[in-house]
């Protein structure tokens, strides 16, 4: 149906404005927004249908701000669709089901973002309110109003910001999924939402900028938390999540890690050993602390697959390492990024015919990924290691560019297959580095995935 002329038989008569209003509804429901908005002109039953429908507002399905029929003629190009969707949404009573810009610039109309956001939390209740502009785009809107709001249940702010009291009086109730990125606040202010807002079931913060400590204590409902590009972040903790079952980061944070009460978690990384030290604790196993470098750390049994950036080459890197997986018995997929700080000293063999024996490596360890540039001798001393205690692997896989070079492959895999193997159903697999894929890159579509570590994107690169 175009949204402009409605279907007649050949008598005249308007059958879809016949339909019942919530046949009607479920039609607009399924418009682009500027189609949706068009049927409003149709008729008194039509513009009532629209109006009694949720509104679903995206900055993608509006005209191009040259087209917009009603920008005002000396309407700078890029504030045209900053005041389209002022007046779309003025011109709707609510409730909003979906309010999402991807291509709107906030450049001298921060005013009227507040204003937005004042009624998307009140007035015109939103269900999910997602801000994916280009971080210059939107100039720091203060976005307080949406964490008090009771319909909210998904909020994505970009370059948007939390003072402490509007922090302090969150109070989203059904709010389940929160990204912020280039998002400015400070500790007490993300400990109040995370505290105000108890239903949340995954966080993930890119590029924040203020906390240098994150502490999650008690979010009971946290399945996934995620922290992205966050290079002065210190320290970072998370205590009492019974249900939390992903921690998940990049090579940047460089933070002390705490872990205490989260008896689900089965998928954690990257882990730095060459910047900080990750503390582990569990409650049920606190009797068992024991010393690992200058961290404490105690048994996780839940976590299957574990990720780690480490220099192969430094004996305390590798000292951390053994030590890590020796707090994850249960351990069955192991991912290892070359550190790129990482110079190549020889650090012989004869460390790894010292290490104590450890658990998940002889007896659960079934897929090892390598992933280095260059590989140098010694990641292939640890994938001999690998390979003469891993009793149960499947998988050996080292990727690097150096892959390319066949001579070069075969000449690795002969010299590993002359070392003792202790798995017969070992194979080993050499193959090319990741390919960063910056473009359409999603923190959250990587993480939806069994193995967020596993992808043809590198997440640490992006």
């Amino acid at each position: 149906m175009g949204a402009g002329t409605p279907s007649r038989h050949a008598g005249g008569e308007d059958l879809i404005s016949n339909l019942p209003s919530e046949i009607l509804s479920a039609i607009i429901s399924r418009l682009a927004t500027d189609e949706a908005s068009r049927t409003a002109v149709l008729s008194t039953r039509w513009r009532d249908a629209w109006r009694g429908t949720p509104l679903r507002l995206d900055d993608l399905e509006l005209p191009a701000p040259s087209s917009a029929p009603l920008a005002p003629p000396t309407a700078a190009p890029w504030a045209a669709r900053a005041d389209a969707v002022t007046r779309v949404l003025a011109s709707h009573p609510g409730p909003v089901a979906l309010f999402r810009l991807s291509r709107t610039t906030l450049r001298a109309r921060v005013p009227a973002a507040e204003a937005w956001f004042r009624d998307l939390a009140t007035a015109k209740p939103a269900r999910e309110v997602s801000l994916l502009c280009a971080p210059e785009w939107c100039h720091l809107a203060l976005a307080d109003p949406l964490l008090a709001s009771p319909a909210l249940e998904t909020l994505v702010l970009g370059e948007c910001r939390f003072s402490d009291a509007g922090a302090a009086a969150a109070s989203a109730a059904r709010l389940t999924e929160l990204t912020l990125t280039h998002t400015v606040l400070s500790e007490a202010a993300l400990r109040s939402v995370l505290s105000g807002c108890p239903a949340l079931r995954s966080v993930v913060l890119k590029h924040v900028q203020g906390p240098r400590r994150i502490r999650v204590v008690s979010c009971r409902c946290l399945v996934l938390f995620a922290v992205w590009q966050y290079k002065h972040l210190e320290e970072l903790t998370v205590e009492d999540a019974p249900r939390l079952e992903r921690l998940l980061g990049d090579v940047h944070l460089g933070a002390d890690i705490t872990v205490v009460g989260a008896p689900k978690l089965a998928i954690f990384g990257y882990i730095s050993v060459d910047y900080g030290n990750a503390f582990i604790h569990h409650r049920e196993f606190a009797d068992q602390e024991k010393k690992v470098g200058k961290g404490l750390c105690a048994p996780i049994h839940g976590v299957k697959i574990l990720a780690i950036s480490a220099m192969f080459s430094s004996k305390k890197d590798m000292e951390k390492m053994m030590g890590l997986l020796k707090c994850f018995p249960f351990l069955e997929t192991l991912h290892v990024q070359k550190s790129r700080l990482s110079a190549d000293k020889d650090i012989g063999s004869r460390f790894y015919q010292e290490v104590d024996p450890i658990w998940c490596v002889m007896n659960h360890l079934k897929s090892v990924r390598l992933e280095s540039k260059k590989v140098g001798r010694n990641m292939l001393e640890f994938a001999r290691f690998l390979l003469a205690n891993a009793q149960v692997l499947q998988t050996l896989r080292i990727q690097s560019a150096m892959s390319n070079d066949p001579e070069w492959v075969a000449e690795q895999q002969s010299l590993l297959r002359q070392c003792h193997i202790a798995s017969m159903e070992a194979k080993m697999l050499f193959q090319g580095i990741k390919l960063v894929q910056a473009k359409g890159f999603s923190i959250e579509s990587v993480n939806a995935l069994p193995d967020p570590f596993d992808s043809n994107i590198d997440i640490m690169g992006c």
